[in-house]
């Protein structure tokens, strides 16, 4: 019998070399792709822990019918070293109660209370020389709170209006904003998109 000679199949070592590198080549940029994602994500997370802190804080006050202290913790003497967003129900007036627990609420790490350089203030026009910055005062009034009526104020009923910036420390993109309208405790929030500016 005669022998049928049939060329091997399979792939050249040019062929599995230029394979490997497209496949490092779209690793590479996926890689890439999702580190900006992925901080975009941390900052988006830790704003929406504010934002539902501040609006938890506005409805127990109305629902309650009681004042709710708010403090914007910018010290790092949360769990690990993080910022915190705080709230308490007051007593109510006139009566023997004490003041229910403080509610502290970490916002997650490498996520900060920050201004970006370069990034204008909100459309809501509040203010932005500090991170937080209500009642154009930076770090807010020693007393703010929800009442109520659901508005925002000092311990003098003067109405505060103010905003919260946060985002990673050098990051631009992933600068985030919190507002507050003083008069109807309304709370909104905004990402920054660049050549986009804040949308809503």
């Amino acid at each position: 019998m005669k022998k049928v000679s049939r060329p091997e199949q399979g792939f050249s070592l040019i062929e599995t070399v230029i394979v490997a590198a497209i496949a490092l080549i779209i690793m590479a940029f996926a890689v890439i792709q999702t580190s900006g994602s992925m901080a975009s994500y941390k900052a988006t997370a830790a704003q929406d822990v504010v934002f539902s802190q501040l609006r938890v804080a506005r409805q127990v006050a109305i629902s309650q019918r009681r004042t709710v202290q708010v403090w914007i913790d910018q010290s790092f003497s949360g769990p690990g070293g993080t910022q915190q967003v705080k709230y308490q129900i007051q007593k109510a007036l006139q009566t023997n109660e004490v003041p229910g627990p403080i509610v502290a609420i970490p916002i997650s790490a490498p996520v900060q209370f920050v201004v970006e350089p370069g990034v204008p203030d909100t459309p809501m026009g509040f203010g932005n020389a500090a991170a937080v910055y209500i009642g154009n005062t930076a770090g807010g009034p020693a007393t703010m709170q929800f009442n109520p009526t659901g508005t925002f104020s000092d311990n003098n009923q003067t109405i505060l209006n103010g905003s919260i910036f946060l985002g990673i420390p050098g990051k631009v993109s992933t600068g985030r904003a919190i507002t507050i309208m003083g008069g109807t405790g309304r709370v909104r929030q905004y990402s920054w998109g660049g050549s986009l500016g804040w949308t809503e």
